[in-house]
């Protein structure tokens, strides 16, 4: 299990918020993007045969694994209906298909698929799963002979600036935690082996606290935390926050926004 899993949404809550934020997703999904395209750059020697993408929202990744020649078929999985019908609206590639389904449930939702996959991706979506034991056992399941599991994920120093400013006005959880790197990597080795785990942070400019969140709403990535409770975001306590933030702007007048990525590569045991 997710340690962090008292913190996180309910399955519910997360396909609702990315269902309703697919029309603007790509129009601010500057981290994601970045993510996503440093997360291919790093697989190349993978992209092949059948690939299954977890999370694949507007189907940015998708679409890119079925320009492929090596790859013949991508199944695009996410559990936000919004997502799906956005990504079959903007991708026509005969490779490409899409399935609604919880990555928890990888088993029950690929059921009627007699195949296996030669590459399971997923980059930024499994940090909104409370069971990582489940999605890891899920891909090894579906993942074949000599298959390999290629993800992007965010680790918990993540939006460490906001963390920092709602801390210096109460001790609520006002920003999403996510799970650490030794707790990461021995989820992962229940079921993988040559697990490898690149880390790195990805640091955003922005000129204003407003535009972060609003970002962060339109992606369906604002706070989602379990124990948020109503009231938190009062007037009082939201300016105090802004006015904490503002402490950070750098020498060029912008606001740092980080972002730490957890970069994993691992292939099954049966592959071994």
């Amino acid at each position: 299990m997710n340690p962090n899993s008292n913190f996180l949404p309910s399955v519910q809550q997360v396909a609702q918020a990315f269902s309703q934020a697919a029309k603007t997703y790509d129009q601010v999904a500057g981290l994601q993007r970045i993510a996503a395209d440093r997360l291919l750059n790093k697989g190349v020697d993978l992209h092949r045969g059948r690939v299954l993408d977890i999370g694949s929202g507007t189907g940015y990744v998708s679409a890119q694994l079925a320009g492929i020649n090596l790859v013949t078929a991508v199944t695009g999985l996410d559990i936000a209906e919004g997502m799906l019908t956005y990504a079959r609206s903007r991708h026509h590639s005969s490779k490409l298909s899409w399935q609604l389904g919880d990555a928890q449930q990888i088993p029950h939702v690929l059921l009627n698929s007699a195949q296996q996959y030669n590459l399971v991706i997923s980059s930024l979506a499994i940090q909104w799963c409370k069971n990582l034991d489940a999605v890891f056992s899920g891909v090894a399941h579906c993942l074949a002979e000599e298959g390999a599991f290629h993800c992007a994920t965010l680790g918990p120093k993540t939006l460490h600036q906001l963390k920092w400013a709602w801390a210096q006005v109460d001790d609520y959880q006002h920003v999403n935690e996510f799970v650490a790197l030794d707790t990461l990597r021995d989820t992962l080795k229940n079921h993988f082996v040559e697990v490898d785990i690149v880390c790195e942070t990805i640091e955003l400019k922005y000129q204003s606290v407003q535009q972060l969140t609003q970002d962060l709403k339109q992606l369906g990535a604002s706070n989602h935390n379990a124990q948020a409770a109503q009231g938190l975001m009062g007037v009082g306590r939201l300016r105090k926050m802004v006015q904490a933030y503002e402490s950070l702007r750098d020498d060029e007048g912008q606001l740092p926004v980080s972002y730490e990525i957890y970069y994993i590569k691992a292939k099954t045991k049966a592959a071994i």
